[in-house]
């Protein structure tokens, strides 16, 4: 092998390596914002799934549990796994595990009109799409029947038998028209008008993190630079950045 071939295979396997260890990084960043390895994060649902219940009926009726087992095979055992836990093959790169539908208490937590509006949107919707949810929106291939089949199938497997009721559910709050959080900035993407930052908790809206945030307005971006310490407001709709101010020193 020559001088050249060994520096380019070196140079390769290096980058290979550094890539592996970004992806772990993003992982453990993921595990770290909603537990050991999956998501429990439940947000307020929008308005627009507020009354987009599960019917009664449908959380016992064995043909639609059993239709809705076809469905979970056929397009969710890929990344939930057989078992539902979350642990399927092509699960194992994502930087946001899919959620544990053996999690007993995580089930109980999420309502009727929450089921349908995740199954609907999947990732593409926040805080789930900026963790890098890999979900699909299933509204545009699933009847909304065939949604409510899966749901009730999916809501077995965490040993649930029944209908949701009320005191199983956390009372969650409506999503804030906007958030203020701080943290520090790691990175400036003019090309994209983003600003990265590695934040702590903002209450309500989503974990600790680091990720891009795009600037409303993006002449907001030329007020910091990398390494300052900030205070700023997101707009949650947009998830923008409508305000951001250096901490003093």
């Amino acid at each position: 092998m020559t001088c050249t071939r060994r520096f380019t295979f070196i140079t390769i396997a290096a980058l290979a390596i550094v890539a592996t260890g970004l992806a772990g990084l993003a992982l453990w960043r993921a595990q770290a914002a909603g537990g050991p390895g999956h998501d429990h994060e439940h947000p307020a649902i929008p308005a627009a799934y507020a009354n987009a219940h599960v019917p009664t009926h449908a959380w016992t009726n064995p043909k639609m549990i059993a239709k809705g087992k076809e469905i979970f095979v056929a397009k969710c055992v890929l990344c939930h796994g057989e078992k539902g836990d979350g642990k399927g093959l092509g699960a194992v790169n994502l930087p946001l595990k899919p959620a544990d539908l053996t999690d007993g208490k995580m089930v109980a937590e999420m309502a009727g009109n929450y089921w349908v509006w995740r199954v609907s949107e999947g990732g593409l919707v926040e805080p789930f799409k900026s963790k890098g949810s890999a979900m699909p929106a299933w509204k545009a291939e699933l009847s909304m029947n065939d949604r409510w089949a899966v749901i009730a199938y999916a809501h077995t497997l965490s040993g649930h038998r029944g209908p949701h009721v009320a005191s199983e559910h956390q009372q969650l709050k409506p999503k804030p028209k906007s958030v203020t959080g701080e943290g520090t900035v790691i990175a400036l993407r003019p090309e994209k008008q983003q600003v990265v930052l590695e934040h702590g908790e903002i209450k309500g809206f989503m974990g600790p993190m680091t990720m891009g945030y795009k600037t409303n307005p993006p002449s907001l971006m030329n007020s910091v630079k990398p390494g300052d310490k900030v205070r700023f407001t997101i707009d949650t709709e947009a998830s923008a950045i409508t305000k951001i101010d250096k901490l003093k020193e």
